[in-house]
This record gives structure tokens, sequence and C-alpha cells, in this order.
């Protein structure tokens, strides 16, 4: 038999009709570890930032004055959970840019001073907003009623007063929040469902969307169990989802240019968790078929190990593309960044600020030179300059191509025209 497996991410579930189950108490529960359950490295993604510390951070520099998470928070500023959806670390920093004039504007109308974050700061804060969309939206428990039927999962699976003798009753998965614990078995079971469906002429069933947690909030209506508690899932961890990806030997298939599978780091990229154990399952079959005809064990997960590897998936989308140094240069023009940043113009020396290769080193020195940016833009009538999706992390690249040791001197500042060559 297979046995729920512990899992991650979700919060509560709707009903439907506007309701909340009295068990989506419990899952707050689950948030409240992002500060008090865990220590400060335990969990942390395998990039840099500590979502936990990041978490603690956003309340402490007054974030939650202007912005909601969940609904929950001020309303002046964005809803973050919804402002941040899937977006990577430079696309975050591009976003923090382009909205800094209106930020300025409304700390200094509430006469706070402006919060400074130092690199660990910045990067444990970009951390948590990425990980906040680990966790889904609440799943719906009528669109699984329609998810639940068009997908004939009744066919095999009893639930609630549905009753079929072909597979496992699905009532005990329950008791869990999230839609991790009922894709893990599945998973385990997908040789043996995927034969029998073959076997019946059923089709194998193709999830979408949130599928995965609309059935799973129909699942917590409607599945007999003793009492109605949900159980609070131990948060994910990617770095241990780093380790399953590697012994499980994913990468033999998706990694590198000579991949005969999907690039996981696309196809998941801007997916919430129930999302990603979708389009696992989806890809179950024909991964099966080709496992089989190489003589290959199809791979079982147990305990949390499918969480954390959904964690660690997730976490890829973070990382984001390298920029290319040539298009930043573009963008570090046409921004007007040379206007000011230039050798005697006035403004920081990029060079020097390059000196941290690290990202969080290059987010933050743009975030604390912000209001004295802002000052100097309105003294001059002038623009503030705004980056296009995409354009941070080709800047960023263009600027670390001028790092240099430290107690080194700059070649040359970011901008300059390139000393000219002696004649031979």
């Amino acid at each position: 038999m297979i046995t729920p497996a512990a899992g991650s991410d979700s919060r509560g579930a709707s009903d439907g009709h506007g309701r909340v189950p009295a068990g989506f108490a419990a899952l707050v529960l689950a948030l409240a570890a992002l500060t008090v359950g865990m220590s400060a490295g335990e969990g942390a993604p395998p990039h840099e930032g500590n979502p936990f510390r990041g978490r603690q951070q956003f309340e402490e520099k007054r974030c939650s004055t202007c912005h909601s998470i969940w609904g929950h928070g001020g309303t002046l500023g964005p809803e973050i959970s919804v402002a941040v959806a899937g977006k990577s670390f430079y696309e975050l920093v591009g976003d923090f840019w382009n909205h800094t004039p209106q930020m300025i504007d409304q700390v200094n109308k509430l006469g706070y001073p402006w919060p400074t974050l130092d690199p660990t700061e910045m990067a444990d804060i970009l951390s948590y907003l990425y990980y906040l969309r680990l966790f889904d939206e609440p799943g719906n428990a009528v669109r699984g009623r329609e998810a639940y039927a068009r997908l004939q999962c009744a066919s095999c699976h009893s639930l609630g007063t549905r009753n079929a003798s072909v597979g496992r009753p699905l009532d005990g998965f329950g008791q869990y929040a999230s839609s991790t614990a009922l894709a893990q078995a599945m998973w385990n079971a997908g040789p043996r469902m995927q034969q029998a469906q073959v076997h019946t002429g059923t089709p194998i069933p193709q999830f979408s969307g949130h599928d995965m947690a609309d059935i799973q909030a129909l699942i917590r209506l409607e599945g007999h169990r003793p009492g109605r508690d949900v159980s609070v899932q131990p948060l994910p961890n990617p770095t241990r989802g780093a380790a399953v990806y590697r012994n499980k030997g994913c990468g033999t298939c998706h990694d590198g240019s000579g991949r005969v599978a999907p690039d996981l780091t696309q196809s998941t990229l801007s997916k919430t968790a129930s999302e990603i154990t979708g389009l696992l399952w989806n890809h179950s079959y024909a991964m099966g078929a080709r496992m089989g005809a190489q003589g290959m064990p199809f791979p079982q997960f147990s305990d949390s190990e499918m969480a954390d590897l959904i964690a660690h998936l997730y976490f890829l989308g973070y990382t984001g593309k390298k920029g290319d140094p040539k298009t930043g240069e573009t963008v570090f023009g046409r921004r007007g960044c040379a206007a000011c940043h230039k050798a005697g113009g006035g403004a920081p020396n990029l060079a020097a600020v390059a000196t941290r290769t690290d990202r969080a080193g290059l987010a933050s020195a743009m975030w604390n030179h912000a209001p004295q940016m802002h000052r100097t833009m309105a003294e001059r009538a002038a623009f503030w300059p705004k980056f296009e999706p995409g354009e941070m992390r080709h800047l960023a690249a263009y600027l670390e191509t001028f790092a240099v040791k430290p107690g080194a001197k700059p070649v040359r500042q970011p901008g300059a025209t390139p000393p000219a060559r002696p004649a031979k």
C-alpha cells in the first residue's frame, strides 16, 4: 500500500461559496514557521538569501505598512504575492527599482526614514518574496469537482460517497493542506495506474492549471476521515531537493545540451507547487516508457522527497539566466546611466560598486542610493529610468565586467571610452 507522504506548500481552501474550512487556522501555523519554526540556515535554498530571515526583515523594515501578502497588510502599495509572482532575482530587482520613486514619496509622506538594506538583508527579503509563490493559492472545491469528473478519477478511486474499487480511497489525503502528498502517492503508483488505464481504455489524465490544488480542496471538503483537522506539513527544503534531484539521476535526462527530456528550469518557471506536481505527473508516462525501454528502474519517492524536489525545481527560476554584458552596455547607455555615472559625472563610481561580484551587493547599492538619486533627478527635472523585463540581468552582467580585486584600482569607469591601444 502507498502511504501519504509528508509534503509542503499550500494554504487554506475555499469550498467555492466563500467559506473557509475550520482547518485553515492550522495552515497559518505553517507560515509562522517561516520565522519561528526553523533555525536561520535550515531549509534555506541553495542560492543566496534566507526566506525565513526575509520574513522577519519584511516586518522590521515596515514593508507591510504599505504592502499586503495574501490580503494581510497595507493597501497603499501592490499586493506582494501577486506583484512578485514567478519573477527571478533580477526581475524582482528591476521591479523594485521601477517602483522606487513612488515608494520614496510615500515613505516621506508617512514620515518614515528610508529603510536601508545591506546585501544580506536584500538577499533575504528577495528570497522570501520569491518563496511566497511556492505556496499555492487556495484550491477551489467547485472547480475540483469539475476536474475530478473531467479526469475520470471516480472510475478508479473512491471519495466520500463515491465508491470505486480499482484504486485506493482518496479520503485519507484530506488531512493535508497541500496536494504534494497526493502527487507523491500518484507518482509512486504511476506505472501501475497507467498500465491499468491503458488496459481498460481509460484516458491517462493530464493536469493543467490549478487542477491538483482544486482536487485537493475537494478531497478536504468531501473525504471521509476522523475529525476535520488539517495536518501541518513540514516546510519544503530546496537544499534537500537538490540532493534528491542528484540521487534520483534526474539530470541524466533533463540537464545539458544533449538532454533527451524537457528542460525543467524552463518547464517549471513561474509555476506554483501544485502546478509543478501536475507537470511531473503529465511527464511520468512518457518517462516511465523511456526508462523501461532502457532497463532503468522508475524512481520512487518517500517521506518529504517529492516536496523537497518541487521546492528545488521552483527555486531554479529564482536564479534566472545569466545576462549578456554587451546587451548590458547598451542598456547602460539607453537608460541614461552614463550621463551621471561616468567619470566626473558626480554620481557614485559604479566600478567601485562592481567590486562586489555578488548580485545582492549590487541590488543593495542601488536600493540605498535611490533616495539621493531621486533628489538629483527632481532637481534636474529628469525622468526616472525604468527597466524593461530582462534588462536588469544584462546591466548586472555588464557591471560585473568592471569588478576588481579589493584594494586594486579599476581600469576604467562604466560608460567611459576604453583607452586606445598603443600603436605598434
